[in-house]
Formats: structure tokens, sequence, C-alpha cells
């Protein structure tokens, strides 16, 4: 649809541009002529070559431009935030209506003054309720004054009797310190004893010791006795065997000097003389040797009979010792049984001083429910203030809420509201068109719709109004499409005017993008037979060549289209020289005259 139209506007504005060129052309030569009768100019066919300049013209050079791609569409204006305004007191007389539709309002503006007689008297009766429950309350405070006294006075005796208990509890710890001191000095003399009589024990072994070495000696110097006995009778055997042993070697010497026996003979005799000499002289030895040990023995036995004695000494010193620890433990002993009456009688008072605590305990504690009770009996006479006191402030609620309040800035769309009639929350007494601000909302194609950007600039004009040429936003794409018409809503924001309406029909141009092209002016552009078009550029040697053009947007932003730009999507180059007047009388490879 779009394309239709442009080829259409196109080949109109071409059409006019080339009447007027024409026209200005053909005026040109007779004025020419007119002023230079000397030299006459010949406009010849088309058709024929001419090497000679036949035309002046002038010419444009090929230029950059920023064309936009736009979208058409239609819609309707609605408010961008239609405000109701419900009563929100119900049940009331509409006493006042103070605005009317298309006045402006400004935000908590009194618009309508609903009957506010009931209400009034009923706050009348709530704030006497609210003085009598005040009343109440000083009474109760009152009462519990009185019972705080008691309070204090059952804690005055409550912390006298801790006092006296602690004084008790200090005693019991003396008490108890003076016992643990006597404990430990029970324990120490107890120690002391059980030293004496282990050191008592220890000098009676070693007296046992000494006694038992002493009886070992004892056996020890009789056993060395008894050898020296036997070693005596054996000395007495062996001289007794040495002199048998003499005679019988004499008598063996004067056998053998009678030559009755043998030499051999005479030496054993000798021999046997020597062993029992031997006999002899070992028997006399071990007789030393005996008398040694008993003298040995006798040492011994006047050793072992002096540490005896030592030990009897030490034995008596140890019995002393054991009897001195023995009193002092008596004496530790009774210290811990004095300690341990003393602590028994306090322990008998911080039992009697506890109860005391306890009683008065108990009196606090009863106080202190009294007090609890009496503070409870003044926050029930508050609660019945602070109910009383929000009955009144809900009654004062509804009475403000009699003068209907504009929510904010605007205008009145629609009033509803009535002298006389009675509101209802469900009632709508007033609409306002928030901040007066309007939006343009439109249908576009499904196809169409992924060339629209929020934040795109768009152009809307009205055919009812010519007065109305203004520029708009896209602010919201409709992320629904309509699925019978295939279309979605596009938001345009609009900007504040007084020639805007709700419900008007506008048309919106939308810009979808935007380019760099060619442009030329759109009078250099000649339709063809054939519907193309061709452009006249300009060669170096004043010659023209006609260029066939494919023509894109013109670029004009009014109606006036004379002066108007001229897309050029294919056919020409940036920088090339084209005529713009006087191509309508020329031919491809004339040469031309260029004027200014």
């Amino acid at each position: 649809k779009r394309g239709r139209w442009q080829g259409l506007i196109v080949g109109i504005a071409i059409g006019i541009v080339a009447s007027v060129i024409s026209m200005q052309l053909l005026s040109k030569p007779k004025q020419n002529t007119e002023a230079n009768t000397t030299s006459t100019q010949t406009i010849k066919s088309p058709v024929e070559t001419n090497l000679t300049p036949t035309m002046s013209v002038t010419v444009a050079t090929v230029e950059l431009a920023t064309v936009e791609r736009t979208l058409d569409a239609t819609g309707n204006v609605v408010a961008f935030d239609l405000l109701p305004v419900l009563p929100q007191a119900n049940g009331l007389q509409i006493q006042q209506v103070l605005v009317d539709e298309g006045e402006k309002v400004t935000q908590a503006q009194v618009m309508a003054i609903l009957d506010d007689s009931v209400l009034k008297s009923q706050i009348t009766q709530a704030k006497s309720q609210v003085a009598s429950a005040n009343s109440q309350v000083e009474q109760r405070r009152a009462a519990h004054s009185k019972t705080k006294v008691g309070v204090e006075q059952a804690i005055a005796a409550w912390e006298q009797a801790i006092a006296d208990r602690d004084g008790v509890k200090a005693a019991i710890a003396q008490a108890e310190a003076g016992r643990d001191e006597a404990i430990a000095g029970l324990k120490q003399t107890q120690a002391s004893r059980d030293d004496a009589v282990a050191a008592l024990k220890q000098t009676q072994a070693s007296r046992n010791d000494a006694v038992a070495a002493l009886k070992q000696t004892q056996a020890s110097r009789n056993d060395a006795l008894a050898s020296v006995a036997q070693t005596e009778a054996k000395l007495a055997e062996a001289k007794a065997n040495k002199e048998q042993a003499m005679r019988d070697f004499e008598r063996y010497q004067t056998l053998r000097a009678e030559g009755v026996i043998s030499s051999q003979e005479l030496e054993t005799r000798s021999t046997t003389v020597k062993t029992a000499t031997e006999g002899v002289r070992v028997a006399e030895a071990n007789i030393n040797s005996a008398k040694a040990k008993v003298e040995i023995a006798d040492a011994n036995i006047d050793s072992a009979k002096a540490k005896v004695d030592i030990a009897e000494a030490n034995i008596s010193s140890a019995k002393a010792k054991v009897d001195i620890a023995e009193a002092n433990v008596k004496s530790a002993k009774a210290r811990v049984e004095s300690a341990q009456a003393s602590l028994s009688s306090a322990m008998a008072q911080l039992r009697s001083t506890q109860a005391k605590v306890n009683s008065a305990k108990a009196n606090v504690s009863s106080a202190r429910a009294e007090v609890e009770s009496a503070l409870s009996n003044i926050d029930s006479a508050m609660a019945n203030v602070s109910s009383d006191e929000a009955r009144v402030e809900e009654k004062q609620t509804q009475l403000a809420q009699t003068l209907v309040k504009a929510p904010a800035n605007g205008i009145i769309a629609e009033r509803i509201a009535r002298v006389g009639d009675v509101t209802s929350s469900s009632k709508m007494l007033f609409s306002i068109i928030k901040n007066n601000q309007l939006e343009l909302q439109l249908e576009v194609p499904e196809t169409q719709l992924p060339q629209v950007k929020i934040g795109t600039k768009v152009q809307i004009t009205s055919d009812a109004d010519s007065r109305i040429k203004m520029s708009g936003i896209v602010r919201e794409i409709a992320p629904l499409v309509n699925q019978e018409t295939r279309e979605a809503t596009v938001k345009i924001d609009l900007p504040k005017s007084n020639l805007l309406r709700p419900g008007m029909f506008l048309r919106a141009t939308i810009t979808t993008a935007t380019n760099q092209r060619l442009k030329i002016p759109a009078k250099a552009v000649l339709p063809q037979a054939d519907g193309k078009s061709i452009v006249y550029v300009l060669q170096d040697n004043n010659q023209v060549k006609a260029v066939p053009v494919e023509v894109g947007k013109i670029l004009s932003k009014n109606s006036d289209i004379t002066n108007a730009k001229i897309e050029i999507k294919e056919g020409l180059k940036l920088g090339d020289s084209v005529v713009v007047s006087g191509g309508g009388f020329i031919k491809d490879g004339d040469l031309v005259k260029v004027i200014e």
C-alpha cells in the first residue's frame, strides 16, 4: 500500500516539475532572441546530433542524504493512565459537586462533598467514651501506686532477711574455715603420730635385728668353740699318730739295719712319719684359725650387744615421741569437735534466716502479683482508651472521606456524580486523565511489527484537523498479537496539546530505519514512456549522457515539492553532475552550456 502511494506521488511530482521546467525553458530562448538579435538559437529535434551547444542548462551535484524508512499506521487517542475516582465512604448522600468534565484538577483538590452530619455526631459520642475510659485509667493507676508501696516494703524486708542470712553465711564460712583448720591440724598431728609410731616400729625392728644379730654372733662363737674342741681332738690324734709313726720308723730303721726289711719299706715308713707330721701341723693351724674365729665372734658379740643397747635407747625415745603425738592428736580432735559444734550452730541459724528469706520472698511475690494485677487492670483500661480513640480516628477518617479529592493532577474525563446521589464503593464518581497525558494506540500488522522499535520517533497527523502535526515516541509494543486481525497494539507517547482528545483517530508515520543514500533535485529525473526514469549526467566535455536510474523516496519536509530532492537507489555515484533545468529539451550526447 505504501509503495503504491509513493509511486503515485513520485509520478505526479515529476510530471509537475517537468511541466514547470518546460515552461521556464521555452520562455528563455525568446528572451535571448530579443536581447541579442545578431545571434539566433534553433532548437533541433531530439533525434538529431548537434556538436554545438544546443541548450543552456543548470546542473546539480549528486550528494549524500539521510533517508528514513517509514511505516504508516492509524490508531485512536486514549488516556495514558485513566484514574477512576470512587467514594471511600459508602451510603452517604452527595451534597456538592465542585468540578465538571474537561476541567483541570490538582492532586488532593476537593471535587465533591458528601453529607457528614451523622459522622460528626458519632465522633462526639466516641470522644465522650474516650474521656470516660481515661478517667478509669487514672483510678487504676492510683490503685497501682498503692500496690507499688507494698512491693517496696516487702522488698525491703526481703533484702534485710537476705542481709541477715548473708551474715550467718559469713559466720558459717568462718566456722568452716576454723573447722577445716582444726581438721588440718588434726591430720598433721595424726601424721606426726603416725611418723612417731612408724619410727618406733622401725626402732623396734632395728632392736630386733640387733638382738637377732647378737644371737647369730653368739651362735657363731659357739660354733667356733666347738670347732676349737674338734680341732684340738684332731691335733691330739695327729700327735698320737706322729708318735706312733716315729716309733714304727725307728723300729723299721733297726730292722733295715738288721736286713730284715727292704729299704723301700723303710721309705714307706719315713713317708708315714712325714704325713703324720704334716697332719700335726695342719691340726695346729686349724686350732689357731678356730681360736681366731672365737675371738672375732667375741668382738662381734660385744658390737651386737652395743647395738642392742642403742636400739633399746632409741625405742624409749620413740615411745616418748609417740606419747607426745597421741596427746597432740587428742588436743586436735578436741579442737575439731569444737569447730564442728560452732559450724552446726551456724547452720541452724542459716536455716532459720533462710526460712525468713523465703517468707519475705513469698511476700514480695505476692505484692508483685498485686502490682501485676493492677497493671493488668491499667492495660485493660488503656485498651479501652485505645479502642475508643481508634473509633474516634476511624470516624474522623470517614469524616475526611466525605471530601472526595483528586488522586493526582489531571483533567476530568467524565463526571458521573450528581447532587443527591447516594455513594457506593462500586459506583465511580469521576474519571481523571492523569497529568493530562495521552497516548496513541496503533494497530500494526504482525508482518511489519519487527520493523518497529521502542524509542523510535513517530510523526503524527490528523485527517480531521490539519493543525495536528506533532512528534511522538514508541513507548510500548504489545507482547500479544490479535488472533483474528493478526495485528498488535503499539503505544505512542504523545506530547501535551489542547488539540488532542481521547477517542480521536490519528495517522502515524513510524521511522523504521535511517540510511545514507544519494540524492538529487527531483526536477532532474525525467520519466520515460516505458515507466522508467533517466537523468542526464554532464560529462567532462559538456556533453550529456542519458543514465537510467532507480528512484526512491521524495525527500521533502512539506507538501511543496517544487524544490524537493529525490533518493537515487541505483544509476548514479556520489559527485556526478546532473542536469536539473533544460533536461526535457536535450538528448543523449548533446553539448550543453552550463549556467548558474
